[in-house]
């Protein structure tokens, strides 16, 4: 087997492992919410709140370090730019 073939299956298994989490989840979340009658009166829990499932958050970077960033990369394009000329 190819390191291609292995990468294939590899994401193949990977898909199919995590489409049965997700129908673990749903049957789990079934039973949870089955002794209320109104799941709308869980007061904000769902689903994807109540069991997370994969790696669908985003990271959190604040301003400060965003600016900061910001003003290192235009250093780096001037100190780039003076270098060549």
């Amino acid at each position: 087997m190819t390191w291609a073939e292995f990468k294939l299956r590899l994401f193949a298994y990977n898909r199919i492992q995590e489409n049965e989490t997700l129908k673990l989840r749903r049957l789990s979340w079934i039973t949870f919410i089955a002794p209320y009658q109104d799941p709308k009166k869980l007061r904000g829990m769902t689903e994807e709140r109540w069991w997370k499932i994969g790696k669908k958050q985003q990271p959190i970077v604040s301003e400060s370090h965003k600016q900061r960033f910001m003003l290192e990369y235009k250093k780096y394009l001037e100190k780039k730019e003076h270098g060549r000329a």
